[in-house]
């Protein structure tokens, strides 16, 4: 009996069917990228940032990127997370889940990512948008309060947001803590971190990751400052006993 023989010239390999994102997304996303024909949702009081940071890599790299219906999108702030300006090209929506749909639609003709705040009723035309997004391999991320108004492959929830660097009337903001959790239909077993969205470098990180690095500086000051005291008591005692010696 001949074996089956299995085609696999017809099988795209991860790399190339995934946008690429910053470093600290890679471990919490599925296949460490955006996947083509998929869809993102972003939610909480960092949401807009967090989509931002998530179209940065790939922009950077040379993929254009479409915002739909964003009229209050920070361009001073998409900056500071790394998005090229001249890789972005923003359209008007209406607030009509129709008109959105079909503007959706249009760019997604000459665009890789779409980034997006569905109008009410979007639910109503989301299979058609999820066709056509998945017919060209864009990637849509959509960004809502509390729910993005679609059905996500992959959900993105931002909380427990804190802004550090201002004291009691005083200081300036060095940079925001949020927790991030992801999951999703398309995410085995939910991921939860604590990210910098942004540090105060003005990039994302991994908060726990810093901690560990600024302890381990820590740690090596200690050592040598340990190191330095063991080695001047030891000259101390050295240098008494020969004072000893020559007194007997």
């Amino acid at each position: 009996m001949t074996p089956d023989i299995i085609d696999r010239s017809g099988i795209v390999p991860t790399r190339d069917r995934c946008f690429p994102v910053d470093e600290v997304f890679v471990p919490m996303l599925p296949d460490g990228g955006l996947v083509r024909g998929r869809t993102v949702g972003c939610t909480g009081p960092a949401a807009m940032s967090l989509a931002l940071a998530l179209t940065a890599r790939a922009t950077t790299a040379g993929s254009w990127l479409a915002i739909v219906g964003v009229p209050m999108l920070g361009v001073e702030a998409a900056v500071e997370l790394g998005v090229p300006l001249s890789r972005v090209v923003a359209v008007d929506g209406d607030g009509s889940p129709s008109v959105w749909a079909d503007r959706v639609g249009a760019v997604a003709d000459g665009f890789d990512l779409i980034l997006t705040r569905p109008p009410a009723g979007a639910d109503r035309v989301a299979r058609k948008v999820r066709q056509r997004l998945q017919a060209r391999g864009v990637v849509m991320i959509a960004v809502g309060p509390t729910t993005p108004g679609v059905s996500c492959d992959v959900e993105i929830t931002t909380t427990s947001v804190e802004w550090v660097g201002l004291g009691e009337g005083f200081g300036a903001l060095m940079g925001r803590r949020a927790v991030v959790r992801v999951g999703g239909r398309r995410v085995p077993r939910p991921i939860e971190r604590t990210l910098w969205l942004p540090g105060p470098d003005g990039r994302v990180a991994d908060v726990v990751t810093e901690a560990a690095g600024a302890d381990d500086a820590t740690g090596a000051d200690d050592a040598t400052g340990a190191t330095g005291a063991v080695r001047e008591r030891d000259g101390a005692v050295a240098e008494r006993e020969q004072l000893d010696q020559l007194a007997g």
